[in-house]
């Protein structure tokens, strides 16, 4: 069996209405060279393992464990991936067809790449296009500039230790990226809209992560506490921190502080 370029990894928990749409899209990628990895994260409803069994029969590899939510899925398919490069999906979210072959081609270009993304397409309970930054350390320190689908080599997955499973609530990908980062690695942004992500009424992000977002965020600070200190210190007496590395100016920082003393975090 031939060593794929790509492994694709799906965790899935009770979303297997959405799994032959997003199949259907890897499919029209125009860089075949991948393996699909679908993590069924402890699923009990009856279409959702009914779906998974069709899959598995179709040559899809299906992992099977107990519900451990998204940080625990995710790394338990990259500890079975065999490819290069790791596509992180989510089981109702899906890539343009020519998102893989950007994306291999600009880790290709850069080594000190180590995750590409794009720019998104949020559709479903409403439409939006959310365009995140990526870039380096300084980008990620209030908030995340990389969404949890993007393309991460494994190597630098690995390096890092995956995910921290103790992060079930959301942000685990914001954490994620800041270790990345701190190893001074890139995060690479393809301006276009390669990435599709939908909105339902059962999102993590508005049922689990808003409700928990003090919280988590007390948790990431605490973290990197000695990281985000130094940080500050580079903001506030580096200008070139501001205007040549990180391209964070003095107008988002007041935003931001506006943001935070309103409470308003959009």
């Amino acid at each position: 069996m031939s060593t794929p370029l790509i492994s694709v990894v799906i965790p899935c928990y009770n979303d297997g209405i959405y799994l032959p749409e997003t199949i259907a899209w890897l499919r029209r990628q125009t860089l075949q060279d991948f393996e699909t990895i679908i993590v069924n994260d402890g699923s009990t409803d009856a279409t959702t393992l009914s779906i998974l069994k069709t899959l598995e029969q179709e040559g899809i590899i299906v992992l099977h464990k107990e519900n451990g939510r998204m940080s625990a899925a995710r790394n338990h398919g990259v500890q079975h991936a065999r490819g290069k490069f790791i596509a992180a999906l989510d089981a109702d979210d899906y890539y343009h067809p020519s998102f893989f072959a950007k994306a291999v081609a600009v880790l290709d270009a850069d080594p000190d790449t180590a995750v590409v993304t794009s720019y998104m397409q949020l559709f479903g309970e409403f439409s939006k296009v959310a365009k995140p930054r990526g870039g380096n350390e300084y980008n990620f320190l209030f908030s995340s500039q990389c969404p949890a689908c993007a393309m991460v080599r494994k190597e630098c997955w690995d390096a890092i230790g995956g995910y921290d499973e103790a992060m079930r609530n959301g942000y685990e990908d914001w954490e994620f990226y800041i270790r990345i980062t701190q190893r001074k690695w890139n995060i690479h942004v393809i301006k276009e809209k390669l990435f599709f992500y939908r909105q339902t009424k059962k999102s993590t992000h508005k049922n689990d992560t808003l409700p928990n977002r003090a919280g988590l965020v007390d948790y990431i600070v605490e973290k990197h506490k000695d990281w985000y200190i130094q940080k500050l210190k580079e903001l506030i007496t580096g200008e070139a921190v501001f205007y040549k590395h990180s391209r964070i100016s003095y107008q988002v920082i007041a935003e931001l502080l506006k943001n935070r003393v309103t409470k308003k975090y959009n």
